[in-house]
């Protein structure tokens, strides 16, 4: 009797063991879910293939500047769900070609990702890492630039040994982080 006893309280122990980690497997999974959403997949595709970025790249830019919302507001005055400033919208219309825009335009979904991308991918070759592509992304081409003839942050003039900007450091490695949770999902 007590050997059938003992029996029976192995298989609850082993059940309830299995049934924890399945329970911390889907918490972990929804946290990161939440935590890394993908919104606007078709648009991500269709603009990241267009200019040569990788996918991760653009949904863990999009998750940091906005957290998806097609609505955002910077205390800058940056838009949308990439945070792009009306007077870079208006830079990377001209670029475009696109003789219809208007600031408003940066609120839609589909605009705003097709700047930001274009963007990036502005960025991407005039600076070729990507910690300071998203640096300039952040921060601005201009003070990156400055940045890069620092000799003591940078002794090459092509990569950075510091970003001085700790909101820019901090900013680029919650992108680059981002990514890994985005690799595979979209």
């Amino acid at each position: 009797m007590k050997e059938k006893v003992k029996k029976q309280n192995k298989v609850i122990y082993f059940i309830a063991f299995f049934i924890a980690i399945f329970l911390i497997v889907i918490g972990i999974t929804t946290f990161y879910n939440i935590k890394y959403p993908i919104k606007y997949k078709d648009y991500i595709i269709k603009y990241a293939d267009k200019y040569s970025l990788e996918r991760e790249l653009v949904a863990s830019v999009i998750n940091e500047e906005s957290s998806y919302n097609s609505k955002a507001i910077s205390k800058n005055g940056a838009i949308g769900l990439m945070q792009i400033l009306p007077s870079t919208g208006e830079y990377i219309a001209k670029k475009l070609g696109d003789e219809n825009y208007s600031t408003e335009k940066l609120f839609d979904e589909e605009t705003n990702i097709r700047y930001g991308c274009y963007y990036l991918s502005y960025l991407k070759e005039k600076f070729s890492d990507k910690k300071v592509c998203l640096s300039a992304y952040n921060a601005g081409e201009t003070t990156v630039s400055m940045w890069l003839k620092d000799r003591e942050l940078s002794d090459d003039g092509i990569l950075l040994l510091d970003i001085p900007y700790n909101v820019t450091k901090n900013y680029t490695y919650k992108i680059l982080d981002g990514m890994r949770h985005y690799k595979g999902r979209i």
